[in-house]
């Protein structure tokens, strides 16, 4: 797979690098997010970001007419503590990526990072000194940061506080997010939330190898028992396996593998399959690609992999995008399109700039 993204501009954080690519989340849609208040944003995270994070640090872009509409959610691990140098790149990187949204402002989030203080008042919750770094960051990129919270785990009844950097007091417990407004939103878009990003990663996992065609020289392009028999050119395979996962009875078999990886050694079927990444084949698109990820062998999962990071960013969902991509690394380390995808996160590339990717217009 060749087709590569724009060379993204902008400033990079230096060295030391962060651990890994913040995991990104999509500004929940349409324009119709009010203002939720910290229980209500915080309680939201694991929607914005399609799992529940535990240990990490999440940035949220605030902006909209309100300038409380909830946008681009990035999350990276703590750093440990005292690891100074490590600490300030996490949270330049992250301020550089929210700041390219020109958000109105951010939210600061401290998920979990040590134990819940006895009494707010007697002391700071955890790991204020990335809570205090982040705003830093922020305000370096020239970002305000009117919330800054600590929550113990993002699960109902967890304990939460802002941070004394404000001088508000605010503190409480988290509401059920079943209840919230951008709950409501996401169940609207039927965005699925995970427990951790490990139940994530089983997504693209890799799976026990596709079966083999069964029976006899007349049904051997049946493949398993309720597979379909795929078509032996590609583009009419492609539409029967993008059909059968529309109708939630996609099989893939060894045959469908075989035809898949075989085509995407060719640029123009390439291309085919990153034009269905977005538009109304696209749920079914994810749906293959990750099929395949988790099906093909070796450096053969690379492409699915890719394609499935694709319709993951197109749709904001960063943290599976950092998955798949991770899942494509590991098979193909020197993948262009994987590494361009990587370079584009960094720079933080919104749904709507990969969309603009996609069509043509970059």
């Amino acid at each position: 797979m060749t087709s590569s993204v724009p060379t993204p501009s902008g400033p990079t954080p230096s060295a030391p690098t962060p651990p890994s690519v913040p995991d990104a989340g999509p500004a929940p849609e349409p324009d119709a997010v009010v203002s939720v208040g910290t229980a209500g944003l915080l309680a939201g995270l694991p929607v914005l970001l399609g799992f529940r994070p535990r240990d990490s640090l999440v940035v949220v872009a605030l902006g909209g007419a309100t300038g409380r509409r909830v946008g681009l959610t990035l999350r990276v691990d703590l750093p440990p503590p005292g690891e100074d140098a490590l600490r300030a790149s996490v949270c330049a990187s992250a301020a550089v990526a929210v700041a390219r949204e020109r958000p109105a402002a951010a939210a600061v989030v401290v998920v979990g990072g040590g134990p819940a203080p006895a009494l707010v008042a007697e002391g700071a919750p955890p790991r204020v000194d990335v809570a205090a770094e982040a705003v830093l960051a922020l305000a370096d990129a020239g970002v305000a940061v009117p919330t800054v919270a600590w929550v113990a785990e993002l699960e109902p009844g967890a304990p939460w506080c802002c941070y004394p950097l404000q001088g508000c007091g605010c503190a409480g417990r988290l509401p059920d997010p079943a209840g919230t407004e951008l709950a409501a939103t996401a169940v609207a878009q039927g965005t699925v939330v995970y427990r951790s990003r490990e139940e994530l990663e089983h997504l693209v996992a890799a799976a026990e190898p596709a079966r083999e065609p069964v029976g006899g020289a007349e049904d051997r392009s049946a493949g398993v028992r309720g597979a379909p028999r795929w078509p032996a050119e590609p583009e009419h395979a492609l539409r029967a396996a993008l059909d059968a996962a529309s109708a939630n009875r996609l099989v893939v078999d060894a045959q469908l593998v075989r035809i898949m990886t075989s085509a995407f050694r060719r640029a123009a079927f390439r291309d085919r399959c990153l034009s269905v990444c977005t538009g109304p084949d696209a749920p079914a698109a994810e749906q293959l690609w990750a099929a395949l990820a988790r099906t093909c062998r070796g450096p053969a999962a690379a492409d699915p992999a890719v394609l499935l990071a694709v319709c993951a960013l197109a749709r904001g969902a960063g943290a599976l995008a950092d998955i798949a991509l991770e899942r494509a690394e590991r098979v193909r380390p020197n993948h262009r399109l994987a590494r361009d995808l990587r370079a584009a996160m960094a720079a933080g590339w919104g749904p709507d700039r990969v969309r603009a990717w996609l069509a043509g217009e970059l």
